[in-house]
């Protein structure tokens, strides 16, 4: 489902084209997900999700500076959005949201989360001023993030000069932002 999902809209995906592209019977499909493409769909956006999710947090994990954290970040969703499986991923548009119902966002969820705390803490270390507005600037870097997303799933080639005007953007608001 998720690579037809990447290649097709939500709307001109039947049961039959998932069954005949992944070789498994209608019947066996609908033991397995009752609901039909509404939960196929659900599942495969909640698997892509976790993807996601869990390499933001590998990726930040490996780094100190906040600009490093948030390239991090970006680059595990460029990582899942450039696959054929993930590419629906960054491309979710409005046929999905009732399906979707309840499930997106969590791995926004999760960046935002980790934004959050990095920003406080570095607010905290003194490497960054006291002033800084967080919630905010964390609502700035998510919509960043999310469009990267979306345009990589489109155009992955451009995922390179993305990360670097994500990392120029994020060196010069936080050194903007750096106290005297």
């Amino acid at each position: 489902m998720s690579v037809l999902l990447g290649e097709r809209s939500f709307e001109s995906i039947t049961i039959d084209d998932v069954s005949q592209s992944s070789g498994v019977s209608r019947g066996t499909l609908y033991t397995y997900f009752p609901d039909g493409r509404d939960q196929l769909v659900r599942d495969a956006y909640i698997r892509m999700a976790e993807k996601v999710a869990q390499g933001g947090a590998e990726q930040r994990a490996q780094h100190t500076s906040i600009t490093d954290k948030i390239i991090g970040l970006a680059t595990a969703l460029i990582d899942v959005a450039v696959t054929p499986e993930g590419r629906f991923y960054g491309m979710i548009g409005s046929a999905l949201f009732g399906p979707l119902g309840g499930v997106t966002g969590t791995a926004s969820g999760s960046f935002r989360a980790m934004l959050v705390e990095d920003l406080h803490q570095a607010k905290l270390d003194g490497r960054l001023p006291a002033e800084l507005l967080v919630e905010e600037t964390v609502i700035l870097i998510a919509g960043a993030l999310r469009e990267i997303g979306a345009t990589v799933a489109r155009e992955p080639n451009r995922a390179p000069q993305l990360l670097q005007s994500l990392r120029a953007a994020c060196d010069a608001m936080f050194a903007s932002a750096s106290p005297a």
